[in-house]
């Protein structure tokens, strides 16, 4: 699965369970994000026991994008009873630590890996 847009690419690998961002996703609202959601639902659809995000080579990402992976990924899991998330996070970007850190409220167990 993979989605694609003019400055981003965001992909699933189903036989690791790893969600990958990349580049700079700067989209307008919940709309802008349905596809990056869709993509997220499917994922989880899988019911893989950890999903990994991937954003170390993820440049930038809004208040929506941080809000889509808060509602559509994050609290998703947590509600399926999904046992582990791991988000390797780059401290290139100093937004990630700060942004992904805020997602730990929404699921405790989730484990945050830098670079």
């Amino acid at each position: 699965m993979e989605v694609t847009g003019e400055k981003y690419n965001v992909s699933y690998d189903a036989i690791t369970a790893t969600i990958i961002c990349e580049g700079i996703m700067d989209l307008r609202g919940k709309e802008g994000y349905h596809s990056v959601s869709k993509l997220f639902e499917d994922a989880i659809a899988k019911e893989p026991e950890t999903v990994t995000l991937d954003i170390r080579k993820l440049e930038f990402l809004n208040s929506s994008g941080i809000t889509t992976l808060g509602a559509g990924l994050v609290i998703k899991l947590r509600n399926k009873g999904a046992s582990g998330l791991v988000i390797h996070c780059s401290r290139k970007y100093t937004w990630q630590e700060r942004s992904m850190k805020g997602l730990k409220r929404l699921m405790p167990a989730l484990e945050m890996k830098f670079d």
